[in-house]
């Protein structure tokens, strides 16, 4: 096994294909860390001209990776990290958890966090946004048990989730057409979180002079350009009220366009869309790596808003993939921060920011100095 630090514009064909078959066969999946989602970022500029791949591979397949970029680690000392809230992964990834291949996790893991230092990164590592529970936590734990790799949780959030086994999953009718009325996973949902969304149906039915519809326009040539006026007809299209529409800046939407492209033709893509009598209410991206979903973006008609179009479209988003396919979780991508979106899911998941000495005694030393650092406002929260 060998530990190389990779520049996206240097990934080969051969090697896009080998971190493709990663993404596929991680024993945690991560969409942000998919292929498909980050090579398009070389022509982000500025925003990902930083980012580096840190890769685990043998021979030709690879066995790890992980999105870095290096900064100062406090504002106040004379100290760098590589971390993996770098501007791009801040900015565009909820998740940040390396790839690791099933079966192997363990020594992959190590042999990520053992060649940093090796690639010219420095001797310390923040890991932001893993999740707990999982496999990459398992193999973390492991990794510190038996090499005395010393590491430190800086803080932690809650994030929703939707794990097929907390979902009561109803039938949804099979044909080329629009579902009507289609099925709603709430049963997890508090009493007056469900009343007020069966008020919201009936209201934008009434509204629109017809019952609700969600139509699969994954394949509809025109659905992207449609989201994107839907997106840009809101706020987020007013640029003075800090909207960062993807029509507001060319840069970005050419991403967005090869994104869902790359995703589209691998038939790993859900473009779904709620409508009622033929208006657009909502409409939501969802993106499959490995054997899971992941929520992208969505937007809502905000003409129809006191009815919560964009609550009960997502509500009916994950309900259709987790009953039209048979991926374990749907990771919707909300955090804490967003409280009405992590109420309609039905589970959550926390999620910790850690420290990781990679460097040995000096890098070992920095942790133990953080609490104290910390308390004295040297190390921000």
């Amino acid at each position: 096994m060998r530990t190389r630090l990779l520049a996206l514009a240097d990934v080969t064909d051969a090697e896009e294909e080998a971190w493709h078959r990663l993404a596929d066969h991680a024993a945690e999946p991560n969409v942000y860390l998919d292929p498909r989602f980050l090579l398009p970022a070389r022509d982000r500029g500025r925003a990902a001209a930083d980012l580096r791949l840190l890769v685990v591979d043998d021979g030709p397949e690879w066995l790890a990776a992980l999105a870095v970029t290096t900064k100062a680690f406090a504002p106040r000392l004379p100290l760098r990290a590589a971390t993996t809230g770098g501007a791009f992964m801040t900015g565009h990834a909820d998740r940040h958890h390396p790839l690791l291949r099933a079966g192997r996790e363990v020594e992959s893991l190590r042999a990520l966090l053992r060649g940093t230092r090796s690639t010219g990164l420095p001797g310390l590592l923040q890991l932001q946004h893993l999740p707990l529970g999982g496999a990459v936590e398992r193999a973390l734990a492991e990794v510190a048990a038996t090499d005395g790799t010393a590491v430190l949780e800086r803080r932690r959030q809650v994030a929703a989730f939707a794990p097929r086994a907390e979902v009561a999953v109803p039938e949804v009718p099979e044909g080329p057409g629009p579902v009507v009325d289609p099925p709603l996973a709430w049963e997890h949902m508090a009493t007056d979180e469900r009343r007020n969304m069966r008020r919201g149906v009936r209201g934008l039915a009434r509204e629109t002079g017809g019952p609700l519809e969600l139509h699969d326009v994954t394949d509809d040539p025109r659905a992207d350009d449609d989201f994107l006026a839907l997106q840009a007809a809101g706020w987020k299209g007013d640029s003075g009220r800090g909207g960062a529409a993807l029509a507001l800046d060319p840069v970005a939407e050419r991403w967005f366009r090869a994104v869902v492209g790359a995703f589209r033709r691998d038939k790993d893509l859900r473009v779904v869309r709620l409508a009622g009598n033929g208006t657009t209410l909502w409409t939501g991206y969802a993106l499959r790596s490995g054997s899971a979903w992941f929520g992208f973006l969505d937007a809502y008609a905000e003409a129809h808003r006191r009815y919560s179009p964009g609550s009960i479209g997502r509500v009916a988003n994950m309900t259709y993939l987790l009953a039209t396919t048979d991926a374990p979780f749907f990771d919707p991508a909300f955090d804490s921060r967003y409280a009405t979106g992590a109420r309609i899911f039905p589970a959550t998941r926390t999620h910790v920011d850690v420290l990781v000495a990679t460097g040995g005694p000096a890098a070992r030393g920095v942790l133990r100095a953080v609490p104290a650092a910390r308390r004295l406002g040297l190390v921000p929260d």
